[in-house]
């Protein structure tokens, strides 16, 4: 009798869990939705003119499948010029990316490539001078995201992006490497 009810003990053991296992989605799956923070540098293509600076990023991405996604995000970046570090381009980021991702189990690496809105605004001594500038970019870039939890991730990226110039002859071009969080729904 005991070991008949020991054997049954150990069999549901092995079946529950593997059950509830399977009933669970991974992440990301089909119609999953993602919001993240991430920060990191940027470093201008011409380091004549501006200096590299700190960026801060927020996102909000959709998975079409379980491997191709949507990525809308949101940024600010302030290199200073190279000439005088009070004067400043400001860098305002409104992308749409399209990424795909590989299934790795807890890593999952990733390219993506997008298009978007880049606000500019010259800074003397931390005012405006002059009109916003919109001008059209594009970025192509990969990296890895680190599962910590089914709903939580590491993140790790570099872009590069390409952005016309501004009026005034300058170049906010530059590359893109940040670090940051996920989580999904």
């Amino acid at each position: 009798m005991v070991k008949r009810l020991l054997g049954v003990v150990v069999c549901a053991s092995c079946i529950i869990p593997s059950g509830l296992a399977w009933a669970q989605e991974r992440a990301p799956h089909t119609g999953s939705t993602a919001v993240g923070v991430d920060a990191g540098v940027f470093v201008p293509n011409n380091e004549g003119q501006l200096k590299t600076a700190p960026i801060v990023n927020a996102l909000l991405e959709y998975y079409v499948t379980p491997r191709v996604s949507l990525r809308t995000m949101f940024g600010l970046t302030d290199p200073g010029f190279a000439r005088e570090s009070t004067d400043s381009l400001r860098q305002i980021p409104l992308r749409l990316d399209v990424n795909y991702n590989w299934e790795g189990g807890k890593v999952h690496p990733f390219v993506g490539a997008g298009a978007g809105a880049y606000f500019l605004q010259f800074k003397d001594n931390g005012q405006r001078i002059g009109e916003t500038e919109t001008k059209l970019g594009f970025n192509l870039g990969g990296g890895l995201e680190y599962f910590t939890s089914r709903t939580v991730s590491l993140k790790g990226e570099a872009r590069y992006h390409k952005i016309d110039e501004m009026q005034a002859g300058q170049d906010p071009s530059g590359f893109v490497v940040t670090a940051g969080l996920k989580k999904y729904w």
